[in-house]
């Protein structure tokens, strides 16, 4: 009877053993049992900076970009320190281990991986004497998160330092690039030699994200190579399980939706239908799978993003995706709300200038106006008698160019430094009709609220005046001297722009 017992106690510690473990196993993104034992809330960031000075706190400030499975592929913020030194944020969708690139000031980056929640503790007296690179004495994480960050940080100077020679080979290797399975593939064996000896030195707590972000990178790549040459392989062969939302994993999704809607849908003539499109997705992958291919519709235009979320809603299979659909047609909501307000205060009578007919003025300090020069040249000798001896900056963009609008908060920011140092110099943005029209094209000035002059201009003219620049492609930037030169290498983008290199540019 003892040993029966004893037999007993010992089956039921091992089922309760095994319990736990499956209960801290994460749950795949793509797992069908993802909705009933998945996330279920969004996760709180909580901070706090020591050792500062109040002065300190008040001029540091905090960045954080979320890495995103719906909408942008990245999400960027900004916040400031309360005077007590803490500083908090949440999450922007309910996505397991979704990762966030952090800033603190000048004195912190680090990734972040948000699930349940974490806490962040800087000790600003370390962080002056040494900045801190991921990981590192100054940056402390608690909470139910803690292990996860400290791990994943830990992985990424791992990598970088035993795996130098991985991430540029890889970026180099194009879909045209003869071998590229073979080479391909050897590059991955060394990847994943290096994550087994990650294992062995910090343990596997982090295995399931790590091997998973790493085949999703692999996987990206070869999608990449089958959607430029066309090729059709198994469906199963591209499935890939999702444990959290990286840089990686958001670089497949992309490929993955690319790749189904452009070379596995059958039907050339429908595929600009989304619904269409969704529909084959749902009767042909599993159903995360499909909700993840179908959550990658896109349009830059606010109106018609919101028309494509909402019809995706009745189409979606799962609660988590049907959530984090509905988080993101409220924004899209409030948005439309606040470009149709700023729409109809502007009541602008049309005027007429030397660039063309303002059509509409704003608060923001913009000003919308329809081209009149019939070629490039005559484009630009408008523009530098409009604005003599003033530093001019073009941006030449489109509505539907992703890189020129992320681009847009650096410029819009330099627009109000200079303007509050008095320094003169004139923004004015050229956007190209092709794949627009005009109502696409102030809708989207009006949702960036992007100061500065705008026209909206033919596309033969960009293309004579990429032929003058010797530019081509969006975004393209070009600067007007106050002295009349034409200066088209002295910003690449944007964001590398300080007031300090405008102001050196006005001499």
């Amino acid at each position: 009877m003892k040993v029966f017992f004893a037999t007993l106690l010992l089956s039921l510690m091992l089922i309760n053993i095994a319990y736990a473990q499956m209960k801290s196993d994460p749950i795949s993104l793509t797992d069908e049992s993802y909705d009933k034992l998945g996330k279920k809330q969004l996760a709180q960031v909580s901070g706090r900076v020591l050792n500062a000075t109040p002065e300190e706190l008040a001029n540091l400030k905090i960045s954080y970009t979320f890495v995103n499975l719906i909408g942008p592929s990245q999400s960027s913020n900004e916040t400031k320190v309360n005077v007590d030194g803490r500083f908090e944020f949440t999450q922007m969708y309910i996505l397991p281990y979704q990762q966030v690139w952090f800033s603190l000031g000048d004195y912190a980056y680090t990734c972040l991986y948000l699930q349940d929640g974490l806490e962040i503790t800087f000790d600003l007296n370390k962080l002056k004497k040494k900045k801190i690179y991921m990981i590192g004495d100054g940056i402390t994480f608690a909470g139910k998160d803690a292990e996860v960050n400290r791990q994943m940080n830990e992985y990424i100077l791992f990598d970088k330092k035993h795996n130098p020679d991985f991430y540029k080979p890889l970026q180099q290797l194009k879909p045209s690039t003869q071998d590229f399975q073979y080479k391909l593939d050897s590059l991955f064996t060394i990847q994943r030699k290096t994550n087994l000896a990650f294992y062995q030195t910090y343990g596997n707590s982090c295995k399931s994200l790590i091997d998973a972000a790493t085949e999703a990178q692999y996987t990206y790549k070869k999608l990449d190579y089958y959607l430029t040459n066309k090729i059709k392989v198994a469906n199963d062969s591209i499935l890939v399980p999702i444990y959290s939302i990286s840089n990686d994993v958001s670089d497949y999704f992309r490929f993955l939706h690319y790749y189904v809607k452009y070379v596995l849908y059958p039907f050339n003539e429908t595929r600009g239908d989304y619904v269409k499109v969704m529909d084959y997705a749902n009767q042909t992958f599993p159903k995360n799978y499909a909700d993840i291919i179908n959550l990658r519709f896109e349009d830059n235009d606010i109106a018609a993003q919101n028309k494509i979320y909402k019809t995706i809603l009745n189409k979606l299979n799962c609660q988590w995706a049907k959530k984090n659909i509905g988080i993101e047609i409220d924004g899209l909501n409030v948005k439309q709300t606040k470009l149709e307000q700023l729409l109809v205060s502007s009541k602008t009578a049309p005027k007429q200038t030397s660039l063309g007919t303002i059509i509409k003025e704003f608060p923001f300090d913009a000003e919308l106006i329809s081209n009149r020069s019939k070629d490039g040249s005559e484009l630009l000798k408008t523009i530098k008698a409009k604005y003599p001896n003033k530093l001019i900056v073009l941006d030449i963009w489109a509505t539907w160019c992703a890189p020129c609008i992320g681009q847009m908060p650096y410029s819009k920011k330099l627009h109000h430094k200079a303007k509050a140092t008095k320094l003169p110099v004139e923004f004015v943005y050229l956007c190209t009709d092709q794949g627009s029209n005009r109502e696409k094209w102030i809708n989207k000035v009006v949702e960036l609220e992007q100061p500065g002059i705008h026209l909206f201009v033919n596309d033969s003219l960009i293309t004579e005046l990429f032929s003058l620049f010797n530019r081509s492609g969006f975004p393209t930037y070009a600067v007007i001297k106050p002295n009349g030169e034409i200066d088209t290498k002295g910003i690449s983008w944007m964001s590398d722009v300080t007031l300090e290199k405008l102001k050196e540019m006005t001499k």
